[in-house]
């Protein structure tokens, strides 16, 4: 399973004509209405593909923990499978006596169903790099891996860290014992989306890179002689809009209310005592704060959204929430209701319909349909089984 971060219905034509995705699209079938979790930010939905489940059940409601007053960039981020509340792929693949790799996956640092484990942590200030990863995953298999392919890495920023991620893929199957299993999740799109624009330059050019990516692979996998035995299954989690005016919701909402907006981007959780006078709040300053839409305990419970989140805003159009004053460009965390929130799910290989459409299906339905593939038990999975892909 790749997944292909910040990606969406809206950029369908323009990846599935890039070389590689092309070829395994000739290959196998194609949704590009998958209607993906709330919230539209990424750990959320990518542990939605991993366990069938919606954020309600599954627990993690956001890429953080809630931290009121701890400054942003020293924020802790849900890096532990443990804090996963239901069974996951990974666990049921190695139930089954499947080995199991990850490279890059959100919620996956310290998982003992993973023999070899690469997962996505990033230092906080203080911390050092190499040694956070060391801590997090396979530590004897990071430790060899980045004594014989480190200096390939330039830095842990992307493009650079996608290009390393393909790497480890790449030696995963070339090695004398490849896995069963793999996920990996890159990043460059959503990193240039952020940092210049959902249609930049930039962009464009890290569809390319992903793309190359995503070829390097496959082409392990065909060196391998797996190629003809393997199913592939190419995600993604979310779209971006640009979202240029940055408003400060939290230090607003705090100085009149003494509540907290946790931002999403396009959206935030209200936290708080006093959750009424934040409504009136946000009621009486729509225009001036930007609020879009506001979700009460009812809709956000409808949407099988967090359990511990009992209020809830979208912004207008254009905006996002923000936690200092800084520029912005692309962002997500957008309504349901949006195109972008429409995300894309390729699968190809042996008992896949080659050249084949799935009209719609949902994130949650990935997991329920690869545990099938694989007659994996995922009893706790939400979603469904996409028979649409399959002969």
């Amino acid at each position: 399973m790749i997944s292909l971060d910040a990606l969406s219905q809206v950029d369908a034509q323009h990846l599935f004509a890039l070389p590689n995705l092309r070829e395994l699209r000739e290959r196998g079938t194609l949704c590009t209405q998958v209607k993906t979790v709330y919230p539209t930010i990424t750990y959320p939905i990518h542990t939605s593909m991993l366990t069938g489940c919606y954020p309600q059940k599954h627990g993690i409601f956001h890429n953080q923990p809630f931290q009121g007053d701890t400054p942003p960039k020293l924020r802790e981020w849900f890096w532990e499978i443990g804090q996963i509340r239901v069974k996951t792929l990974h666990q049921a693949a190695k139930e089954k006596g499947l080995d199991v790799a990850s490279v890059l996956w959100p919620v996956s640092g310290k998982n003992p169903y993973t023999r070899r484990n690469f997962p996505e942590v990033l230092p906080l200030p203080g911390e050092n790099a190499a040694l956070k990863m060391l801590s997090y995953g396979t530590p004897l298999w990071v430790l060899q891996t980045e004594l014989k392919y480190g200096k390939q890495r330039v830095s842990i920023k992307q493009p650079h860290l996608d290009r390393y991620a393909a790497i480890l893929c790449e030696q995963l199957y070339l090695s004398r014992r490849p896995p069963d299993v793999l996920t990996v999740h890159l990043v460059d799109v959503d990193a240039m989306r952020h940092w210049h624009g959902t249609n930049s330059d930039q962009a464009v050019q890290a569809m390319q890179r992903m793309d190359e990516n995503v070829g390097r692979i496959v082409n392990a996998v065909k060196k391998a002689g797996l190629y003809e035995e393997t199913v592939f299954c190419i995600v993604s989690d979310h779209g971006h809009r640009d979202a240029p005016h940055g408003v400060l919701l939290d230090a607003v909402l705090k100085k009149h209310t003494g509540c907290r907006a946790q931002s999403l981007g396009m959206g935030a959780y209200i936290h708080g005592e006093d959750l009424a006078a934040a409504r009136r709040y946000l009621e009486e300053n729509r225009e001036k704060l930007c609020i879009g839409h506001i979700y009460d305990e009812a809709e956000i419970c409808s949407l099988q959204g967090p359990e511990n989140v009992h209020l809830a805003v979208d912004a207008a159009d254009g905006c996002c929430f923000v936690d200092a004053p800084e520029e912005t460009k692309g962002e997500h965390g957008f309504s349901l209701n949006m195109p972008q929130a429409q995300v894309l799910w390729l699968m190809a290989g042996p008992g896949i319909r080659e050249k084949g459409v799935v009209e719609k299906a949902a994130v949650v339905d990935i997991a329920p349909t690869l545990s099938n593939i694989m007659q994996l038990s995922l009893p706790q999975a939400q979603g469904k089984i996409q028979d649409g892909f399959l002969l």
